[in-house]
């Protein structure tokens, strides 16, 4: 999710029975429901519910503004340098690439207009090319053994 996205998400917005965040305000003006995973899932459930916002102000419990002061603390911490909180956006949609998601869902769960900003977002690493390249030796047919004939169709080995 985009920064303002994460500000503007309300509890009203948050089902975790289905497992889902429905972000109303987005970039490109349409609104659209996130899955989450267990790990986030279970971050929510620990968070107080002391404002309609998910991640309200401290100071104000209204909408979260701005969180760059306790970022860079944290990157200063970390021992991190050179690195914007955009770029949290990139990695995640990189490692969900690189774990099998294709550009059409990458596309519905980041708010892209078109699935070739999958292209901007998401870089193969040289695992995820070793992974392809060894897909191709995997059985694709119901028995372990099995080859492509010469119209295409699966035949097992005898």
């Amino acid at each position: 999710m985009r920064q303002g996205e994460i500000f503007d998400l309300t509890w009203f917005d948050v089902d975790l029975s289905r497992g889902l965040l429905h972000v109303r305000v987005s970039k490109n003006g349409k609104d659209r429901f996130v899955p989450i995973n267990q790990t986030v899932r279970t971050m929510l459930e620990r968070l107080p519910r002391t404002s309609e916002y998910v991640f309200p102000s401290p100071r104000t419990e209204g909408r979260l503004i701005d969180v760059k002061f306790r970022f860079d603390k944290a990157k200063r911490e970390a021992g991190i340098r050179d690195f914007r909180f955009h770029d949290l956006r990139h990695t995640a949609a990189t490692r969900m690439a690189d774990g099998g998601a294709d550009a059409f869902a990458l596309a519905e769960i980041f708010g892209w207009s078109d699935v070739r900003m999958a292209l901007r977002y998401t870089h193969a690493t040289d695992e995820a090319k070793r992974r392809a390249v060894e897909n191709l030796a995997k059985p694709i047919g119901p028995s372990d053994e099995s080859v492509t004939n010469e119209k295409g169709r699966v035949a097992a080995l005898p």
